[in-house]
């Protein structure tokens, strides 16, 4: 039987057609994938959006709220962030300017930050604070506690693209990022159809010379099981992570671990973190189910427990005599 060469020489060129225009669409995706790189603004508003959000988680945690959602933080105009929350909280001034200056170090940001808190509803500001890096920093207040309501925070970076504009300007280039640089749609149409020529002079001399020998090559597909694994996040407390289920503190690779009463009076403290707690509340909540006990017991495992925060200096337990004991920050001033 014979086949007719027409007929054959019409499925290799629609062979190489499909082939050639499959190839483009590649290259075009490719190289256009790998000219896209965000612009260093962009990178630095990700970058302290992700700190901002680790705020919001660690206020949550502090405050008792392991489920809530911290809503997606928006940048309002330039250097100026918004932080939002899913429901009604509870938050220690003291303890907000404290996540703030350990997550969002001045070294970071040169010119400083303004935090403000706002009633939802109102838009009143209920507390703020400034840190500088080249004058002290502005505290109103300290050491009081918000009752529970809806609150915006806005973090104010009054320079934090000028280092980058800087550089920019120092390498002769514009602030904003080339178009070139951006996307598929902003990529030079002239560079696309010369790629494409190349692309089907390729193809073209590669069928011309072995099209004879093109077969189709099955294609193999594979599943792969995606495991999601969940990592449990623990409260800070000072510099410590507090995991209540194990009894333990953990501080970088260190492992403090707690016995059973350490851990119980260590959580009571942390709930009510600034504010004093009675003796016999301590000791009625503590040892509710073991009949007598004396004051010398409490003492006694408030001790152990100093010394296991003791590799944080500024993390303290506070005896207000004949009254109880308190979590605090040294430093701190209750106003």
């Amino acid at each position: 039987m014979r086949v007719n060469s027409s007929f054959t020489g019409s499925l290799i060129n629609r062979w190489v057609l499909v082939s050639a225009i499959s190839m483009v669409v590649l290259v075009i995706f490719l190289v256009t994938s790998s000219f896209t790189t965000p612009s260093d603004r962009v990178m630095q508003a990700k970058q302290v959006n992700l700190m901002i959000r680790q705020v919001g988680h660690q206020l949550l945690l502090q405050a008792g709220d392991s489920t809530s959602r911290v809503l997606p933080v928006t940048e309002l105009k330039e250097g100026v962030f918004l932080l939002e929350f899913e429901n009604e909280f509870v938050f220690s001034h003291d303890t907000l300017m404290v996540l703030l200056q350990r997550l969002l170090p001045k070294t970071q940001f040169p010119a400083g930050y303004t935090v403000t808190v706002h009633e939802c509803a109102k838009d009143n500001i209920v507390y703020g604070f400034q840190i500088n890096n080249t004058s002290p920093n502005i505290v109103p207040c300290t050491g009081r506690r918000e009752p529970a309501g809806c609150y915006t925070i806005e973090i104010v970076f009054p320079d934090l693209y000028k280092s980058i504009d800087q550089k920019n300007a120092t390498t002769g280039m514009m602030n904003e990022e080339p178009p070139f640089y951006t996307t598929i749609f902003d990529y030079p149409f002239a560079n696309l159809v010369y790629i494409g020529i190349l692309v089907l002079l390729g193809v073209a001399l590669k069928a011309g010379r072995f099209g004879k020998s093109l077969v189709p090559v099955p294609v193999q597909h594979q599943n792969h099981t995606i495991i999601k694994e969940y990592v449990a996040e623990l409260p800070a407390l000072g510099k410590f992570l507090f995991d209540v289920k194990e009894q333990r503190l953990l501080l970088g690779t260190e492992v403090i671990s707690l016995t059973d009463k350490e851990c119980k009076i260590l959580e009571l403290l942390n709930k009510n973190f600034g504010e004093l707690i009675a003796r016999e509340t301590l000791m009625e909540k503590i040892w509710i189910n073991e009949g007598v006990i004396t004051g010398r017991s409490l003492d006694m495992f408030v001790s152990k427990l100093r010394k296991k925060l003791s590799p944080d200096p500024e993390l303290r337990i506070t005896n207000v005599h004949g009254k109880g004991y308190k979590l605090e920050i040294a430093g701190i001033q209750n106003s």
